[in-house]
């Protein structure tokens, strides 16, 4: 038995500056991700860039290549996937989700992922509603992106022979980016209880065509466990995984808060020894200027035989 493990990060802006102004290092991200031992990340406020850029380590070097599953591509998660791929072996790729405004380049969700461990099956984006009650919601609009992972099993024939089989699993998940703070706190919470009743609405008129094995996770900017948001994921059929509001947020002006979060789905065995660990620095501020100002966040998921499978 084995175990997938996936991950979340708000990355910060990434290439949303000129190259030659930004503070991020696409080195350092590369080490993060990999010191981190992840199979899949959804990833926050990433920008599109330049289709056409010629993407180099260094002047002179081998032009890099995009690792995009799209048209959509970030010159720096092709520099990282290149680094990934140098040390690990392995080929990464990434998908960049569109906003709700299709033109949209910038503060996008995308999911990157070590394709020797997972295939990108389907990804669907969920029919939310975008405006409740005069608000506007949902503007890194939601999808579902499903994926298998293939394992070795053994089974027994008819004739009692023994032999080592291939078999597929699959997980369905869903990147969140819900609404910010900024404008009121008061206001944006409520923002956020709609998105949550909307998001669900969506799952639940989709159910039975997607693996419920189904986690959702992200940036949510929820400030405290209490938030109705959470309420209603909860009513809905999922745990909170940051239930303690552990901190996955730092800035020298608006301190820690409990933004990140994994929401899975319950009952499932699968899940069985699913927990949030929030990845930081014991030095907040080089972390905040060479990585970002939140924390990756991670969970495990059981690779297993079968459903019935008691370990």
């Amino acid at each position: 038995m084995s175990f997938l493990q996936i991950a979340s990060w708000n990355i910060e802006h990434l290439s949303g500056q000129p190259r030659a102004e930004k503070k991020q290092s696409a080195y350092a991200l590369a080490d993060h991700i990999e010191m981190a031992g992840i199979d899949l990340i959804a990833l926050q406020e990433v920008y599109v860039t330049d289709t056409n850029e010629e993407v180099r380590l260094f002047e002179n070097q081998p032009i890099i290549e995009s690792r995009a599953e799209t048209e959509r591509r970030n010159s720096d998660l092709d520099i990282v996937c290149y680094l990934l791929e140098e040390h690990l072996d392995t080929k990464w790729r990434y998908i960049i989700l569109p906003n709700r405004q299709a033109g949209d380049r910038s503060q996008l969700c995308a999911v990157l992922w070590n394709t020797q461990r997972l295939t990108l099956s389907n990804v669907r984006p969920l029919d939310v509603s975008h405006n409740e009650d005069g608000l506007g919601l949902w503007d890194r609009k939601p999808h579902l992106l499903s994926f298998t992972s293939s394992i070795k099993v053994w089974r027994r024939s008819e004739a009692g022979e023994w032999s080592e089989q291939p078999e597929n699993r699959t997980i369905s998940i869903v990147p969140l980016h819900m609404k910010s703070n900024y404008g009121g706190v008061t206001k944006n919470r409520q923002v956020r209880a709609l998105e949550a009743n909307t998001l669900c609405d969506a799952l639940t008129n989709i159910s039975g065509t997607y693996d419920p094995s189904l986690v959702m996770l992200g940036d949510t900017n929820i400030l405290r466990n209490d938030e109705p948001a959470i309420e209603t994921f909860i009513n809905r059929g999922f745990i909170d995984l940051n239930n303690n509001d552990a901190a996955t947020y730092w800035s020298k002006d608006f301190n820690e808060a409990p933004f990140d979060r994994i929401f899975i789905a319950q009952g499932r065995p699968e899940f069985k020894y699913s927990r949030q660990y929030v990845l930081r620095s014991s030095d907040l501020i080089l972390h905040d200027r060479f990585l970002s100002d939140h924390y990756m966040i991670k969970m495990s998921v059981k690779d297993y035989i079968d459903d019935a499978d008691p370990r």
